[in-house]
């Protein structure tokens, strides 16, 4: 690791609803989204670089940074972390607590978080990070600090964590080897590990802060830790119904019971499938976003965005009739395109296919003995069953019953 030079402590802007007694600092994203991101580096001078590589992701919602070292530094508790989406420490110099920063992260992982550590928390003479260093989370063990200028090397282009990364340089490095149950995620053009990864943990072995300067390192490492969390974080699934009186939708996984927009955060990779039920006076008109049509399954391997729509299926209140010809008419009011379909065992069948949204009619044509009656009789109680499929939706059904009549 280079010698220190201690430079002036850096005024940080402080964020008050999230602030450690006050030193956190904030970097503004490109667009709102779905990740909040944390940056720690145990040293003042914060990775503002790396920060704005990370914010300029449309899905990336807050990139916030800490010092977590023995110069003006605090540690971030598992509570804290817990705010984050992914957070990513630098062992830049000597840590304020490096034992209960390890705790910190170690509770975090098991919690379900998602981190990222770079040289020189793989350095063998760092600060030991307690439970986290101890406990099997690491993906590479604790290595030589060579220091080597490296360029990206080998690496699987089909890897989800490797999609659009480019080309990576780094002078300021160590050398590990993968611990059990890791991955070799790329290697430097000498073939060494430059990323390795192990459940939800990615190690990159590079430097990667602010500290001595913009020529150590080169490259979007902020693209790795952005595709980390997109790869293995938790991931949010939202759903918007488009009638919040129009039904409800329920998930497999996450506990969705929706009316307008409700939304879970799940572990990447969960496979979820959606449900919905119309209430009375609706019928399902289909899912949309990544899901299309009547049925909904996803795995959750980034955020989803999903739209429910329920769409009207009324009945007008009272049928028309025609007693000179024995006939009804029905009005109907549907909300969107789709299939309508009038049977029954006394009735003819109807069938229509309205291609926009408004009112139906249908005609209640008598059949059979209830065709006979009402000729004898002059009147005939029929009872039919209604069933409309928006386009794209499920079938919704209702059952009516009308006395038809003939002047003699």
């Amino acid at each position: 690791m280079r010698a220190m030079t201690r430079r002036p402590l850096a005024i940080l802007i402080s964020i008050g609803a999230i602030a450690l007694l006050g030193i956190f600092s904030a970097v503004a994203s490109a667009a709102p989204g779905a990740y909040k991101v944390l940056l720690a580096e145990s040293y003042p001078e914060q990775p503002k670089r790396l920060a704005a590589q990370v914010a300029a992701f449309p899905d990336v919602a807050v990139v916030d940074m800490v010092n977590t070292g023995n110069e003006a530094g605090v540690t971030p508790t598992a509570t804290q972390l817990a705010g984050y989406d992914i957070v990513v420490s630098i062992g830049d110099s000597s840590y304020l607590d490096s034992e209960a920063w390890g705790e910190s992260l170690a509770s975090y992982v098991d919690a379900g978080g998602v981190v990222v550590v770079s040289a020189y928390d793989t350095w063998e003479n760092s600060d030991p990070l307690g439970r986290f260093a101890t406990g099997g989370y690491l993906p590479v063990t604790l290595g030589d600090n060579v220091n080597d200028p490296k360029t990206l090397g080998a690496f699987d282009p089909a890897n989800p964590l490797m999609q659009g990364v480019g080309p990576l340089f780094s002078s300021d490095n160590t050398a590990n080897l993968l611990t059990p149950g890791a991955s070799l995620v790329a290697s430097w053009n000498d073939g060494s590990i430059a990323i390795a990864g192990k459940s939800r943990v990615l190690a990159i072995t590079g430097f990667i802060g602010d500290h001595y300067g913009e020529e150590i390192w080169s490259g979007n490492y902020g693209r790795v830790i952005v595709n980390t969390v997109r790869t293995v974080g938790n991931q949010l699934l939202s759903v918007s119904v488009s009638n919040a009186a129009g039904g409800t939708v329920t998930s497999s996984a996450g506990g969705l019971n929706c009316g307008p927009v409700c939304s879970a955060i799940l572990p990447a990779g969960t496979p979820v499938s959606l449900s919905a039920t119309a209430a009375k006076g609706f019928a399902f008109g289909g899912f949309g976003g990544p899901c299309a049509g009547s049925s909904c399954a996803l795995t959750m391997d980034g955020p989803k965005a999903v739209t429910a729509a329920f769409v009207s299926f009324g009945l007008g209140k009272k049928v028309k009739l025609n007693k000179a010809t024995g006939k009804g008419t029905l009005t109907l009011n549907l909300g969107a395109p789709g299939k309508l379909v009038l049977s029954g065992k006394k009735v003819k069948k109807q069938t229509k296919s309205p291609k926009k949204a408004g009112k139906v009619k249908l005609p209640i044509v008598a059949k059979g003995k209830a065709l006979a009656k009402l000729e004898n009789t002059g009147k005939a109680k029929v009872k039919f069953k209604l069933a409309y499929t928006p386009t794209g939706g499920t079938q919704a059904t209702k059952t009516k019953s009308v006395v038809l009549k003939l002047n003699p």
